[in-house]
């Protein structure tokens, strides 16, 4: 983390009064008779250091918005703290900041204005905002008459064009089209490189992984788990997939060459094997096949264990997987509850770093199967000896014709 924090958050709270009638919400304004509240923040806390990028995850109505509200200005929080050094500009709500009766180049003066900037300070990144938004004739227009993603073209150009220390986005990048999100990104590791601290709300996880230096995740309004963004969207996958709920029994850590690993006293994974001895410092070639082992133990008998396992590039994209059901007689199991199956896993890929994900799931209903197990990024290997010109991460045994070559059959 770096030595200097431009952000300090400090047990902050948010609720709202709610009023079952009229009367109790006048009994309370004459007679200060306290009503109920109810709360959307709770003692939330974190830092965040100069350039560096928090992501901030979490379902719908876990109080996402209303963190970032609060730390921008926007909302008087209950109680706590909210600490900044130097200059904030975010994109919150799309169109906040805007006149919608007023041109988009009428806008960008305004929203200058909104961040303390005299209008020759925004005259003079006049040109590099309009070049960014690539709007065209249309900056001319009222942008009540603007598409959500001329919204945020529009918007988040004037905010990185304004030097802030604290750039605040709140589901922005997921709004444009696909080339201005790369540009967004570049625009984002620029601001970055020059000191700049960014606080990114979404719900694309792979987007906090990649570009995230750490990531909190909020459920009901807390904090429900904080550090390095795979750690944290792992948990938030956890999350979801154990019904909104995480147990006081699931344990979260990262250990050097074993992975991120999740596990709860129903039942857990226990070993993770490659079975080729034969195999020279991790490495395989590409088009031939892994045997791969995963045994564990469960505490319940009536429990329907199911294994997944899924091929993972360094980049943490999920490739191709397979499912062992013990239902389907593929996960072998004894009196103990210990069980094994093994996974045969072709390697038609690309040259690069590989690795698994295995889940352990009871598959006794039919609903979305609670996860008793997890382990990310176990079993690192290498693929080497590709077929030449084959692009991406998968081969799937294409070819190219010679020129005149006869149509395939």
């Amino acid at each position: 983390m770096s030595s200097e924090t431009i952000l300090e958050v400090e047990r902050l709270e948010k609720s709202y009064p709610v009023y079952a009638n009229p009367r109790q919400r006048l009994a309370e304004l004459l007679l200060r008779r306290p009503c109920q509240r109810r709360s959307v923040l709770s003692g939330v806390s974190f830092q965040l250091g100069r350039g560096e990028i928090l992501g901030v995850i979490g379902p719908n109505g876990a109080g996402k918005s209303t963190l970032l509200q609060m730390i921008a200005g926007t909302l008087r929080p209950s109680s706590g703290r909210v600490s900044v050094q130097g200059r904030i500009t975010a994109l919150l709500q799309l169109g906040a900041g805007m006149n919608p009766d007023m041109t988009g180049r009428e806008n960008i003066y305004l929203m200058g204005a909104t961040y303390g900037m005299e209008p020759e300070q925004v005259r003079a990144r006049h040109a590099a905002i309009t070049e960014f938004a690539g709007l065209g004739e249309a900056l001319e227009r009222p942008v009540k008459t603007y598409s959500s993603g001329m919204f945020v073209r529009l918007a988040f150009s004037v905010s990185v064009a304004l030097e802030p220390d604290l750039l605040i986005v709140d589901e922005a990048l997921a709004v444009g089209d696909i080339g201005f999100q790369a540009r967004c990104l570049d625009r984002l590791e620029q601001l970055i490189e020059q000191g700049a601290s960014i606080l990114l709300a979404s719900h694309d996880l792979q987007l906090i992984k990649n570009y995230c230096t750490g990531a909190i995740c909020l459920e009901a309004g807390r904090v429900v788990a904080e550090g390095d963004p795979e750690s944290v969207t792992e948990r938030y996958y956890y999350l979801m997939r154990s019904g909104n709920q995480i147990d006081d029994d699931a344990l979260i850590w990262r250990a050097d060459g074993v992975g991120l690993r999740f596990e709860g006293q129903r039942g857990g994974i226990r070993e993770v094997t490659i079975e080729q001895p034969d195999a020279v410092d991790g490495e395989f070639p590409s088009g031939t096949s892994l045997l791969v082992r995963v045994e564990g133990q469960v505490s319940n008998l009536d429990v329907l264990p199911a294994v997944a396992l899924m091929l993972r590039d360094v980049r943490g994209y999920n490739l191709y997987g397979l499912l062992a059901s013990h239902a389907r007689g593929q996960v072998a199991m004894d009196a103990d509850g210990g069980f094994c199956c093994r996974f045969r896993v072709p390697l038609r890929l690309a040259e690069g770093r590989y690795s698994f994900t295995v889940r352990l799931e009871d598959r006794r209903t039919n609903q979305i199967a609670p996860v008793l197990d997890k382990h990310v990024g176990v079993c690192h290997f290498r693929v080497v000896d590709a077929q030449p010109g084959v692009l991406g991460s998968v081969d799937l045994g294409g070819e190219v014709l010679p020129a005149g070559a006869p149509d395939a059959d």
